[in-house]
């Protein structure tokens, strides 16, 4: 007797999409070659966080910077961004 396949979907979201064709656009290069940080600035450079904001402002209709750290947090702990 055959055994019947376990099939699992798994949803393809947009963010990958937007965060592969964004970085090989070379956004964040551009960015980071034409606006190069302060001194203070620390952590991620300012084109890394450019395409971050940009992927939240296709992805969800919203270019409101307060909202992407929350919208960010939730995507690190299921491996999005």
């Amino acid at each position: 007797m055959a055994t019947e396949p376990i099939i699992t979907n798994e949803r393809v979201d947009d963010i990958p999409v937007l965060l592969t064709q964004i970085q090989q656009m070379g956004i964040g290069k551009l960015i980071d070659k034409h606006f190069p940080t302060h001194g203070n600035w620390q952590g991620e450079s300012l084109g890394s966080v450019a395409v971050i904001w940009l992927t939240h402002i296709l992805s969800q209709a919203d270019h409101r910077l307060n909202h992407v750290q929350g919208w960010a947090s939730k995507r690190l702990e299921k491996g999005d961004i």
